[in-house]
């Protein structure tokens, strides 16, 4: 286990290097970003510069009788645990107030969309690499040197490169939740029930296949021919960005540009198109039927598909919701003789820049509560992966169950073969829409794989180039 406190660093010290180079200013040590801050502040332009200047000097200040709204994405077992550590921090900090905003993790992005184009959003928030620079792009989240300059976010005991996961171009605006890696969970009885040998923690697109038409026919026989394999990821673009790193591409380049090909999505479309055809994954209509389930209704709960992707972190979450199910965790299919998919993932937090300087400062205080105090940890756990703050690990070790240390091992795992992911390109958001959007048009036969793909593949370089300039 102890490997583990510096496997991950190692791994994430390299994804900064690729996140630095969304721009082109060099990823900042702990020693050096009071100064480059300096720097950064010496070249803003006057307005913006005192505008920096008050804020940093009220972030230092303290905060009294502050009531601040705090929003975060999951289901009603993660929001009776985050406010178990938002109602800690009220305790140790009596002058501020948490109002807690948790909705699902569809709804959240719809909700914080709309919250920050009305500059309303949530003063403490949860945020996702995924969409983060669209965010960042339009000004709607708050930098947070000032806060680390005045000693309201500690940053000791976190390696560079996990803080710089929130970096882009050099400028920090989010902290890690926890290190993560996307996963499969497999059911296990489910697959011992219809005696199929399920896929081994290394297995590939081909035993995918295999696997799958297997279990298809066990399943028809078993009279379930209304479950199936798997889900039907056609429409997840996290999964697809594995599928393009496997050959040896990046969905954006360092430089925000788009970085796969034609082929990339072509063959992804191609593949799962057959998948559904021989039966392997859902159609079209129960796909879209389950798109919004909850987990306790989902296709996995209703023993609909055997196997799922999740968030590795989420091992835990998934074995106490269906305790009567066996359950285990395998890597995404990987791709023979290829290059490895898998990249450190996880989410951030983040602070609004549209709200007032004192609950900016309230906001820091939580944050800095939330990551790097052991009152919060031993009940965060590894809820978003693998805390950043290394030094804390005594904190919530102790405290791990059989499902965490499953997580624990599996974050360990992938972080020896995992290497680093370019961050996503401003307008990512809109793309990951227009790739849902055709994926499900070409699952319902209304536009062929090659039409969606070169569709997906001219607009998305034109959504990327219009919002670069």
């Amino acid at each position: 286990m102890k490997r583990m406190l510096s496997s991950i660093p190692a791994l994430i010290i390299c994804l900064s290097l690729a996140v630095g180079c969304a721009g082109n200013s060099p990823a900042q040590t702990n020693s050096s970003q009071s100064a480059a801050a300096q720097s950064e502040s010496a070249a803003l332009q006057p307005a913006e510069q005192s505008a920096s200047a008050v804020a940093e000097s009220e972030s230092a200040q303290p905060v009294e009788n502050v009531e601040i709204r705090a929003a975060w994405w999951g289901d009603t077992g993660r929001n009776d645990l985050y406010q178990q550590i938002t109602g800690r921090f009220e305790a140790d900090n009596p002058d501020v107030k948490v109002i807690c905003e948790p909705v699902s993790w569809t709804d959240y992005w719809d909700k914080l969309a709309v919250q920050t184009s009305s500059n309303n959003a949530p003063d403490f928030m949860g945020m996702h690499p995924q969409y983060a620079a669209d965010y960042i792009g339009r000004g709607k989240i708050e930098p947070l040197q000032q806060y680390i300059d005045s000693g309201a976010l500690n940053m000791e005991g976190w390696p560079e490169g996990v803080i710089n996961t929130g970096s882009v171009n050099g400028t920090l605006y989010m902290l890690a939740m926890g290190v993560t890696f996307s996963s499969v969970f497999v059911n296990d009885g489910l697959f011992e029930q219809l005696g199929v040998t399920k896929p081994g923690f290394d297995w590939n697109w081909d035993d995918m296949k295999t696997i799958g038409t297997d279990t298809r026919a066990k399943l028809d026989a078993a009279g379930m021919d209304s479950s199936w394999f798997m889900a039907d990821l056609s429409n997840n673009l996290n999964s697809w960005r594995y599928f393009v790193r496997q050959n040896g591409h990046e969905i954006y380049t360092a430089d925000g540009e788009i970085g796969f090909t034609l082929e990339d999505v072509t063959d992804w479309w191609t593949m799962y198109t057959e998948f559904r055809q021989l039966g392997i994954v859902p159609d079209a209509a129960t796909t879209t039927e389950y798109s919004t389930a909850t987990l306790e209704d989902s296709l996995f709960s209703r023993d609909k598909v055997l196997a799922i992707l999740v968030p590795v972190n989420q091992f835990k979450l998934y074995s106490t919701t269906f305790p009567d199910k066996k359950l285990s965790i395998i890597r995404n299919p990987s791709a023979a003789g290829k290059a490895v998919g898998e990249f450190p993932e996880g989410a951030h937090f983040a602070i609004s820049s549209a709200s007032a300087p004192e609950k900016k400062a309230a906001a820091a205080r939580l944050m800095n509560f939330w990551i790097n105090s052991a009152a919060s940890l031993e009940l965060f756990g590894l809820d978003q992966g693998v805390p950043g703050n290394t030094s804390l690990s005594d904190s919530y070790m102790p405290n791990l169950d059989e499902y965490q240390l499953q997580i624990y091992d599996f974050v360990e795992k992938l972080s020896e073969i995992g290497t680093p992911s370019t961050f996503p390109a401003a307008g990512a958001t809109e793309v990951d829409a227009l790739f849902k959007s055709i994926a499900e048009s070409i699952s319902f036969e209304q536009t062929t794989v090659e039409d969606g793909a070169q569709q997906f593949f001219e607009q998305a370089k034109t959504i990327v180039a219009d919002n670069k300039s």
